[in-house]
């Protein structure tokens, strides 16, 4: 059987079953039926998990677990975009208090890639103004915080950060208060500058 096909039946498999400790190869080979190798993403839509801090991936995974996230449904973006649909609730399902820890570990562990964008010069130097005004208090070094339980922003694909901070002001994606008041005062001009920011930290 094809490795393809492996993770896929792996998939099928881990949303059908009760949550119990699995081995980090299975959990793997699912992630990065999205993810990509090793966490590195190369769709746009699909963030990059290498990198990250483990406490911030555990607390996503717990996060999709309960439903404080947006679940939005997907395909698995291999060729054809023929896998399996689902949702990142649906995965975490069936994922186990160890399954997360084990699965935060090793990604934490990974090395991040930062995504390669286009950007705007111009607007990306108005998004660092309003990062270091608005954000930098929790997300450190210009949005490189790898520590702690916020997500790294720096590198990150822009299309999946706007889509996701889009459900923070419906409160969909259950952020702390002081993020949620400065994400709702944000003009479209104002997230799409934050977001060539991002894009434009490539090193």
């Amino acid at each position: 059987m094809k490795t393809g096909q492996t993770a896929i039946l792996a998939l099928l498999m881990l949303l059908a079953g009760p949550a119990f400790a699995q081995d980090i190869e299975t959990l793997t080979a699912t992630c990065e039926l999205c993810h990509g190798p090793q966490g590195v993403s190369v769709h746009d839509s699909i963030p990059i998990i290498a990198g990250q801090s483990p406490q911030f991936l555990q607390k996503a995974l717990r996060s999709y677990q309960r439903w404080d996230r947006p679940c939005v449904k997907t395909r698995y973006p291999g060729e054809g975009n023929s896998g399996p649909r689902t949702d990142m609730c649906k995965i975490t399902e069936g994922l186990s208090g160890e399954d997360m820890q084990a699965l935060a570990t090793h990604y934490s562990k990974q090395a991040f890639v930062a995504a390669k964008q286009d950007f705007d010069e111009a607007l990306a130097a108005t998004g660092a103004a309003l990062h270091n005004e608005h954000c930098e208090t929790c997300h450190e070094g210009g949005g490189n915080l790898t520590e702690g339980s916020e997500p790294r922003l720096a590198g990150q694909w822009t299309p999946y950060l706007k889509k996701s901070i889009k459900y923070v002001p419906t409160g969909e994606h259950m952020v702390p208060p002081m993020m949620e008041r400065e994400v709702s005062k944000f003009s479209a001009d104002e997230i799409d500058a934050l977001m060539n920011y991002y894009a434009s930290q490539q090193d």
